[in-house]
């Protein structure tokens, strides 16, 4: 028997299964959460495979985008929950929601690779974004990757105030941003990932 193996996959185990009690204490918070992380990681994944990520890469993909909003169990359900504008005030405490992500993370050995993935997928590729201001390649690819399946799903999905855009429509969106919000090589990559069929239902 191979026991580094078997170690490995007995920790790959024990990391998916950390994963998905985060994933599901975020859910309790806001209850679209749960769904949406677990559609972001698809996209993700599939945009990883057509740019040809390594494992290890894809692997720190995956665990950013299952927890990419784990953060926000530190965010009142009132701020979360809220169906108008937030305030300037309220979006200065949403914000602090992906630098939270990266508190919980790092007390876990295993996880600190999808730390700056998490920290930084509110990062716009024009530099606009947050927490640090960083642009285009300053920006990690996984963060870059988790900004685009993060935007699309958001589009494709009913919210309140507006019905879901069909995935063209979506798509379409994403490349009318690419350059300023979006990294546009990573842009192509997920139309790629969509229309050859990459993305695992």
């Amino acid at each position: 028997m191979d026991v580094e193996r078997t170690d490995r996959g007995g920790l790959r185990n024990m990391f998916e299964q950390t994963v998905e009690a985060l994933v599901a204490a975020a859910g309790q918070r806001d209850k679209t959460a749960e769904g949406h992380s677990r559609r972001v990681t698809r996209y993700c994944i599939a945009i990883g495979k057509v740019m040809s990520l390594s494992i290890e890469e894809l692997t720190d993909l995956k665990y950013a985008a299952g927890l990419h909003d784990v953060g926000k169990v530190a965010i009142s359900r009132r701020i979360l929950n809220k169906l108008g504008k937030l305030t300037d005030d309220e979006f200065a405490v949403m914000k602090r929601h992906s630098t939270i992500a990266v508190r919980i993370l790092e007390k876990i050995d295993g996880l600190q690779g999808a730390g700056p993935l998490i920290k930084h997928h509110h990062e716009r590729y024009d530099g606009k974004g947050y927490p640090d201001g960083l642009k285009e390649d300053q920006i990690p690819l996984g963060a870059r990757i988790i900004s685009a399946a993060e935007a699309f799903d958001i589009l494709t999905s009913d919210v309140p105030w507006r019905d879901a855009m069909d995935q063209e429509s979506a798509l379409a969106e994403l490349e009318a941003c690419a350059g300023t919000q979006f990294d546009p090589i990573v842009v192509k990559a997920f139309r790629t990932a969509l229309v050859g069929g990459f993305v695992e239902r």
